[in-house]
């Protein structure tokens, strides 16, 4: 697709994101009307009433690109397509702890194209296009590339939905514990993405995840400078390791063993 579409489809999405962000602040008081997906895994009014916002939007505007929603499901038979996470963080939401996220990402016949993550509690919006860099409200953000990693956080995300494979993730972040200072678990794949890019942590790790937990986040820190490797790439099921560029081969180191 031509940099002239894409670009009037970036800046739709902003708009979108914008205005599902004014909707959940509002609505905040949607968090306890809950029902549970799966162990762990949970949908609020919110995520649906959120994501149908979002693709009436998009969709007006761009009727003949496909969609792939987290409530809804796919539809289109476009190989250009919109991969929606309305809220990646609904228990954050459910808890008004603040590091919930809209996620929305863009992809063409080349692979991603752009996103944004709109984090509403902090009025913080990440966005990066491809080829043209990643932002944090506007402004140019990068990873930290000279911290010595003995002085920086990593965010590593305990497999809280596939507790079989705990004691194994457990003795890999013991190995990360030798290489960084501490670590954070957000409940949000799309804002650890994003402090990656920013430079506020250095490596980020989980697996189980979804493409449209990740979609957008993985072009922002490409954008930053950052590395990305998903070690299973399946829409499903994806393990993913994302890092600053100088941090990338620690990290695969402490994955690996």
């Amino acid at each position: 697709m031509d940099n002239v579409s894409l670009h009037a489809r970036f800046e739709e999405a902003r708009k979108a994101v914008q205005q599902a962000s004014i909707f959940l602040l509002s609505h905040e008081d949607l968090r306890s009307s809950i029902t549970t997906k799966a162990e762990n895994d949970y949908v609020t009014s919110a995520d649906k009433e959120c994501e149908r916002l979002i693709l009436s939007a998009l969709a007006g505007k761009f009727p003949d690109d496909s969609f792939l929603g987290e409530e809804s499901g796919t539809y289109g038979e476009s190989r250009c397509r919109w991969i929606i996470d309305p809220i990646d963080g609904t228990v954050d939401f459910m808890a008004s702890f603040p590091d919930y996220t809209i996620s929305v990402a863009f992809e063409d016949e080349e692979g991603l194209a752009f996103g944004i993550v709109m984090v509403p509690r902090q009025n913080e919006e990440f966005s990066a296009f491809r080829g043209e860099g990643a932002w944090l409200n506007g402004k140019r953000i990068h990873t930290d590339e000279t911290t010595p990693l003995k002085e920086t956080l990593a965010i590593l995300v305990p497999p809280h939905r596939h507790h079989r494979y705990l004691h194994e993730y457990m003795e890999r972040m013991e190995r990360f514990y030798y290489v960084i200072s501490d670590m954070r678990s957000l409940g949000s794949a799309a804002i650890s993405l994003c402090y990656v890019a920013a430079g506020r942590v250095s490596m980020y790790y989980e697996l189980g995840l979804h493409i449209y937990d990740c979609a957008a986040g993985i072009v922002i820190v490409k954008e930053a400078g950052g590395a990305v490797t998903l070690l299973t790439e399946d829409e499903d099921w994806i393990e993913i390791a994302a890092s600053s560029a100088s941090a990338h081969d620690a990290m695969m180191g402490c994955i690996n063993g």
